[in-house]
């Protein structure tokens, strides 16, 4: 499903150049949930971000379902993670002035699908993460869990091929991180949704297939 080839990502602070990554290849499988860990500074967010099409690499590149996407323009790309990928981040990223179904649906009304389609599929998948009662309320009235499972149904309405999370439980507790990981592993097994999910705590990684480990911006060799 994804593969990244030699990625390299450099970032330029002041006269100094930094190698986040230093040559990265990974495989992800398709239907597999994968976890990617490593210390501070490792580059584990920024590998996501190549991944996921939110940054560009130095050099290398990533093949999405076996599209090339190295060639594509900012706006190819933007088109491509719209219709193909969803996101789940650490802040929920969440509208404050629109409720739970509107911060679901802006992204299907801006794939063009119409108001009442858009309704119905935020109505259908904010049930499925336990927020059929709660469709027109506010962020600003929910717990964090709750704000993070409408983020959740946001990254899963138009059923992407890649789910991308980023640290999903860093501002949850840990009865809270259990319910989210439960979802996460609930759309895994039952519907066989590819997620490729950041985090720092190693029983956060036991919900996943499998783990890759990043130290100094390359892949740790497992013995």
């Amino acid at each position: 499903m994804i593969e990244g080839i030699e990625i390299v990502r450099t970032f330029k602070m002041g006269e100094v150049q930094v190698r986040a990554l230093r040559g990265v290849n990974v495989k992800i499988r398709r239907g597999e949930f994968v976890a990617i860990m490593g210390p501070s500074g490792s580059g584990k967010t920024t590998l996501l971000n190549q991944l996921g099409l939110l940054d560009t690499p130095t050099s290398g590149k990533v093949v999405i379902d076996e599209t090339d996407t190295s060639s594509m323009s900012d706006k190819e790309k933007g088109k491509f993670r719209l219709h193909n990928l969803g996101y789940v981040f650490q802040d929920y990223a969440l509208l404050p002035e629109l409720d739970a179904s509107e911060n679901v649906y802006i992204s299907l009304m801006m794939q063009g699908k119409t108001k009442e389609e858009c309704e119905s599929a935020a109505a259908e998948i904010l049930k499925a993460v336990g927020l059929g009662d709660r469709l027109h309320q506010l962020p600003s009235k929910m717990s964090g869990g709750q704000q993070q499972r409408v983020s959740i149904a946001r990254a899963l309405a138009h059923s992407p091929r890649v789910l991308f999370a980023d640290e999903p439980c860093a501002n949850l507790d840990s009865q809270t991180s259990r319910e989210v990981l439960d979802l996460f592993k609930k759309f895994n097994t039952e519907k066989g949704q590819t997620i490729v999910m950041v985090t720092h705590e190693e029983w956060h990684a036991a919900y996943a297939d499998r783990v890759i480990r990043l130290k100094d911006g390359v892949v740790e060799k497992r013995a």
